[in-house]
């Protein structure tokens, strides 16, 4: 536990001490869950590249906000108000650190997020810190990893990483993953193992396999699937099982040199709770 402690200190030392040279896209994937879930740069003419060996000595940062109008993650529903959810990403080279939150607009009333299962509260709220580092593994693969801490200020501190329900069980807050994302052209994988405080104490490992097609006007569409191949917190027996099908529609817009807006709508069945979901939102990035 103290480790843990340590390395969030860290991140924080860090970020605190950055020195901005100049915006850039960060290798973070839409994280909105919203994961938050982690982009990984796909940039691979001599031109580009050229860019990127002039920006690795500085420092570059990546801010943006969404508005969701529903939480979905991994298939599970966290809470129908909107959302507000906003990252920032620092980054030098294929280092990168930084954070991302989700706050519900649900009214207070609705009650906290304190369940030794999947947290439903209406007022969810999350906060996530995160350090990895990106790397090319061929023209046109990237593989990223990073270690990052799902903290829910709801129930527990920032620094409390012992916090089991009455009856044990495990910790309602700062469930800590290893997440690696691995992209090949427009081909993308994505696995994120919860190795401590996991809730349902079998150290849950999701997986998720998309592929991104191009439509006329900007239009991009990513069909998915994703599923736990171990017992774990995701589904409702606790079983391994699918945990969604669906896609991703997006399109960006310029909005000026320095601004881009993301309009991004999901679609997702989940087979094992028998639901369709859907969700729409609006990220602006600088």
């Amino acid at each position: 536990m103290k480790n843990i402690k340590y390395l969030i200190l860290f991140v924080i030392a860090i970020s605190t001490q950055l020195v901005i040279a100049q915006e850039n896209e960060a290798p973070s994937k839409e994280t909105n869950s919203t994961d938050a879930t982690t982009e990984i740069s796909k940039e691979s003419t001599e031109a580009q590249q050229e860019k990127e060996e002039e920006k690795v000595s500085k420092w570059n940062v990546n801010f943006d906000v969404t508005v969701a109008s529903r939480f979905i993650w991994r298939g599970l529903v966290l809470g129908d108000y909107p959302n507000i959810q906003s990252s920032v990403t620092f980054s030098k080279g294929g280092f990168f650190v930084g954070g991302w939150a989700s706050y519900s607009l649900a009214p207070a009333e609705s009650g906290g997020a304190g369940s030794s299962e999947v947290p439903v509260a209406e007022n969810y709220k999350e906060i996530i810190p995160y350090i990895g580092y990106g790397f090319k593994t061929g023209e046109e693969a990237n593989l990223a990893v990073m270690v990052l801490t799902h903290y829910n200020p709801n129930v527990g501190g920032f620094f409390d990483y012992d916090n089991v329900p009455e009856g044990g069980g495990g910790a309602l807050t700062n469930r800590v993953e290893l997440r690696a994302i691995y992209t090949i052209g427009k081909l993308d994988f994505f696995g994120g193992w919860d190795f401590y405080n996991d809730p349902s104490e079998n150290s849950s490992l999701y997986l998720e396999a998309g592929y991104t097609f191009d439509f006329p006007k900007g239009i991009k569409v990513r069909p998915f699937v994703s599923g736990v191949p171990n017992d774990n917190f995701y589904t409702k027996d606790g079983k391994a099982d699918f945990t969604q099908v669906g896609w991703y529609t997006s399109k960006t817009y310029s909005i000026g040199k320095e601004v881009g807006l993301n309009l991004k709508a999901d679609m997702v069945y989940n087979p094992d709770r028998d639901q369709f979901n859907a969700a729409f939102g609006a990220t602006v990035k600088l």
